[in-house]
């Protein structure tokens, strides 16, 4: 009997530490700083690496605008009216209202890089691509749950091979990098039991050909 009561009373400690872990993950790896992430890896190939630091600040800092505060604004403030459970929106059927915001976020950031920055056009396919996966993830939402965290990770993986061949280069170790952390991304919107095994990789999918091709074919 005490042998039960030690592991009943053990096991919270150990999900707790466990899921401390998984959720920093989830934090990192938040769909809506892909695009930041995107756009530094952006800077860092030859092609745009001579560009003047104005110009990398003035598109870091739009695409910051675009899709991390303006999304992040109705999400918030839906929490605060509880309207949503979390910042995560764990819940499917809270997420039609967020998604939608975050679809027309994202198109005015495909128009900030289109026509402000005058970005060549298979740059610009990265913020299509996005608004593409956008769309499909809030139809797929209407019937059925699927991992934003995944497609968002799933578009920057595919933006960066998308890149990676349009420049000629091939960062191998970075390639590795970057489908470890897919991995651990995965894994810990699996071990939080935010999503199932299927809906992670659905997301991922998603995510990736939709940034891939968009790259590619603009």
């Amino acid at each position: 009997m005490n042998k039960q009561q030690t592991n009943i009373q053990e096991s919270p400690r150990e999900k707790s530490g466990g899921t401390w872990f998984w959720n920093i993950i989830s934090y990192l790896f938040i769909p809506l700083l892909m695009p930041t992430y995107g756009m530094t890896f952006l800077f860092q190939l030859s092609d745009f690496s001579f560009l003047p630091s104005s110009f990398k600040w003035i598109t870091i800092g739009g695409t910051i605008l675009f899709t991390v505060v303006l999304p992040l604004i109705p999400i918030l403030m839906l929490r605060r009216k509880g309207e949503i459970s979390d910042v995560f929106i764990s819940n499917r059927e809270q997420r039609v209202m967020p998604y939608l915001f975050s679809f027309l976020s994202y198109a005015f950031w495909v128009y900030f890089l289109w026509q402000t920055l005058e970005m060549p056009l298979y740059v610009v396919g990265l913020g299509v691509g996005s608004v593409i996966s956008l769309f499909i993830i809030v139809l797929i939402n209407l019937k059925w749950k699927i991992s934003a965290h995944m497609t968002g990770i799933g578009g920057f993986v595919g933006g960066v091979f998308g890149l990676c061949y349009r420049a000629g280069v091939n960062p191998v170790w970075f390639f590795v990098l970057i489908i470890f952390f897919s991995i651990l991304l995965g894994l810990a919107r699996i071990e939080t039991k935010a999503h199932t095994p299927t809906q992670v990789l659905a997301g991922f999918i998603v995510g990736f050909l939709s940034v891939f091709l968009c790259c590619l074919f603009f």
